[in-house]
C-alpha cells in the first residue's frame, strides 16, 4: 500500500525532531520523521552539553548571540526538566582578556543579554577550584543540559499528537518527477527491507549530512563538515558551566552536568571530509586541557572517561574554514536555488536554536502546503514530560517515600522524565531500583524503554536512560540491563547478549582513546576482566 503524507522530515537530530514537533503543533500531524540510526545519535548527540545563552558568540558573531539568548530563555520554560538549574560563571586572567571582557559587556549591554560582575573572592568562593590568580569574573545564562532527553522529547511531544517517528530507517534514494522531489527510498535496517514514501514536502534536517541527501535529488549544496571533540571527566569540578572571556578558541569551558556527576570539557574545530569518519584528537584534547587548566588546575588530575565527537554541520557558499564560519542557521528553498522542488532544507546553526530553526523551516513548509504562515507556538508550549522544579521535587519525594529509592535518584528520575516518572514506576514496580549508581538510574527505564519509547538495543536505551554513560560505563549495569531484558520483555539470552555486545562495542570506541592517558586503564582492564569473566567476551578485540 502506497504511504502518503504532508510532510517527511530527514534527521532524528535536534533540528529534526524540532521540525516535526512544529509540524504537528501548526496542523500537519500526517507527517513522518526519518532517521537512519537513533534520536540524537549524530551530532545532537555528541555535543558539548551546553545551552549556549549568547555569552559565547556576543562579540564574533551578534546574530548567532541574539538567537541563542531568546531560545535558551525559551527551552528553560518549555522543558525545564532537561535544564541544569544552573548559570555559568566567564572569567578573564591575562589583559587580552580583560579587553575582550569590556568589548563582551558592551555588546551584552547592546542585545539584552542578561549578565551580573561578581568579585574575584565570590567567584572562587562559589567554585573554589577555579584559580585564585583570575581578575575578573561574570555569570549569565548558558547553563549544561542532557541532549538526550531534549531530543527526545522533542520527537514524542510530535509523536503522540500523530507524527510519526521511524528510527533505523535510512534515506536512500529520492524518488523524483520532472524536477520535483516526490518521495524517497528507505532501508528499513531492522528488517532489512526497502519501501517508498511520497509526499507534498520533504524537509532535508540532516545536519552535516544534507548534501548527501540533495546529492540523490541531483545537486550538492556547499556544506562543511567540522569536528568538535569532547573530554568527559569523572568529576564534576564546578558547579556551574565555567568559560573563558575571549574570542571563540579550542577549550574555552567546561560544562558540569549535575544530572550524571560528570564533566565535558570542549570543544575543538576541525574540518572533515567525512561526518562518519571523525575520531577524537589527541593533541586537540591536550591543547583543550592546557586551556582550561590554566583556570581550572586541578582538572588535570580529573580521570578522564572517555572522548567523544560531534560534527557541525557548517555551511558556507565562501572559502571561510573552521571557526571563521558562520554559527548562524541558514534555510534553503531549493526551488528558487537549484529549480528542484518539493524538497527545503534547514541547517546550520546551534543546538540552543534549533526550535528557531524549525520554526523557520516550517514558516516556508506551511506557505509551501496551503500558501500562508500559520502560527507558531512551539515557544509557548510545554514539550513532553515538562513539568516544573517544584512538580518535579515534590513527585520525586513522593518516589522516594513510595518507592524506598534514594531522594538523589529520584530527583535524577524526575529530570529525565518529568511527569511520566511516577507512571513509569507505577506500570513496572518490580524493577524499582537503581540499577546505574553514577547515574543514578532506575532498571524500570529499561522495560519503559524498550515499550514506549522505540528502543532497539542497548545502545538506543542509552540515549534514554543514560546507562553506563558516568563513571562505570556500563561495566556492571549493563548486565543488570541484560537480566530485566531477559525477564521482562521476553529477549533470548541470544539476544540480550547481543545488546550487551552492541553496547560494549559503542562504549569501547571512547574508552579506547582516554585509555592513552593512563588514568582510564584500570577500568579499562576491570572491564576486560568482567566480560572475558562472566560472558566470554574480549573488549579488546570487538571489530
Amino acid at each position: 500500500m502506497r504511504e502518503n503524507f504532508d510532510v517527511v522530515v530527514i534527521g532524528g537530530g535536534t533540528t529534526g525532531t524540532g521540525v516535526i514537533r512544529d509540524l504537528v503543533l501548526r496542523g500537519f500531524p500526517n507527517s513522518l520523521l526519518l532517521e537512519r540510526d537513533d534520536l540524537a545519535a549524530g551530532t545532537s548527540g555528541g555535543c558539548h552539553s551546553a545551552l549556549h545563552g549568547g555569552a559565547r558568540y556576543v562579540v564574533s558573531d551578534v546574530q548567532t548571540a541574539r538567537e541563542c539568548l531568546q531560545e535558551n530563555q525559551i527551552y528553560r520554560k518549555i522543558v525545564p526538566q532537561v535544564v541544569d538549574p544552573t548559570d555559568a560563571i566567564w572569567v578573564a586572567k591575562t589583559d587580552e582578556q580583560m579587553e575582550f571582557a569590556q568589548k563582551w559587556m558592551k555588546g551584552a549591554d547592546e542585545i539584552g543579554l542578561p549578565y551580573e560582575i561578581i568579585s574575584v573572592e565570590e567567584a572562587t568562593k562559589e567554585e573554589p577550584l577555579l584559580t585564585k590568580d583570575i581578575r575578573f569574573a561574570l555569570r549569565t545564562i548558558d547553563t549544561g543540559f542532557d541532549p538526550f532527553r531534549l531530543c527526545i522529547a522533542q520527537a514524542y511531544d510530535a509523536k503522540i499528537k500523530g507524527a510519526e517517528i521511524r528510527t533505523h530507517h535510512e534515506v536512500i534514494g529520492a524518488l523524483m518527477e520532472g524536477n520535483r522531489v516526490v518521495g524517497l527510498r528507505v532501508l528499513d535496517k531492522t528488517e532489512n527491507n526497502i519501501y517508498e514514501v511520497y509526499a507534498k514536502l520533504i524537509i532535508n534536517a540532516a545536519g552535516p549530512w544534507c548534501s548527501q541527501i540533495t546529492e540523490m535529488a541531483g545537486f550538492a549544496i556547499p556544506m562543511k563538515p567540522n569536528k568538535g571533540s569532547t573530554g568527559v571527566y569523572s568529576m564534576r569540578p564546578t558547579k556551574t558551566l565555567i568559560g573563558i572571556l575571549r574570542t571563540p578558541a579550542d577549550g574555552d569551558g567546561l560544562v558540569s552536568q549535575g544530572f550524571q556527576n560528570t564533566a565535558l570539557l570542549g570543544t575543538s574545530s576541525v574540518d572533515v571530509d567525512d561526518p562518519d569518519d571523525a575520531d577524537p584528537g589527541m593533541d586537540e584534547i591536550k591543547i583543550m586541557e592546557d586551556s582550561v587548566a590554566d583556570i581550572i588546575p586541578e582538572l588535570r588530575e580529573a580521570r578522564m572517561l572517555r572522548l567523544c565527537t560531534g560534527v557541525r554541520p557548517l555551511y558556507t557558499t565562501g572559502k571561510e574554514t573552521g571557526r571563521n564560519i558562520s554559527r548562524g542557521m541558514f534555510l534553503l528553498d531549493h526551488e528558487e536555488m537549484e529549480g528542484v522542488a518539493g524538497i527545503i532544507t534547514i541547517t546550520g546553526g546551534k543546538y540552543a536554536t534549533a526550535r528557531l530553526m524549525a520554526e523557520e523551516a516550517v514558516n516556508l513548509a506551511c506557505e509551501k502546503l496551503v500558501g500562508k504562515v500559520l502560527p507558531c507556538t512551539t515557544d509557548k508550549e510545554f514539550i513532553y514530560g515538562a513539568t516544573t522544579k517544584e512538580e518535579a521535587e515534590k513527585e520525586a519525594q513522593e518516589i522516594h517515600e513510595t518507592y524506598h529509592i534514594s531522594r538523589y535518584a529520584a530527583h535524577k528520575f524526575t529530570a529525565r522524565y518529568g511527569v511520566f516518572a511516577k507512571k513509569i514506576l507505577e506500570e513496572y514496580p518490580e524493577h524499582a531500583y537503581v540499577i546505574d549508581d553514577a547515574v543514578q538510574m532506575i532498571g524500570s527505564e529499561v522495560c519503559y524503554s524498550f515499550k514506549e519509547e522505540n528502543v532497539e538495543n542497548f545502545r538506543d536505551l542509552r540515549r534514554r536512560t543514560r546507562i553506563g554513560m558516568g563513571q562505570e560505563q556500563g561495566t556492571f549495569s549493563i548486565y543488570k540491563a541484560g537480566g530485566i531484558a531477559q525477564e521482562d520483555l521476553g529477549m533470548t539470552p541470544a539476544e540480550a547478549e547481543k545488546c550487551v555486545l552492541g553496547y560494549v562495542q559503542e562504549r569501547w570506541k571512547g574508552i579506547y582513546f582516554a585509555a592513552q592517558y593512563g588514568d582510564q586503564l584500570p577500568l579499562s582492564e576491570l572491564m576486560q576482566e568482567m566480560y572475558i569473566g562472566m560472558g566470554s567476551y574480549d573488549v579488546l578485540n570487538i571489530g
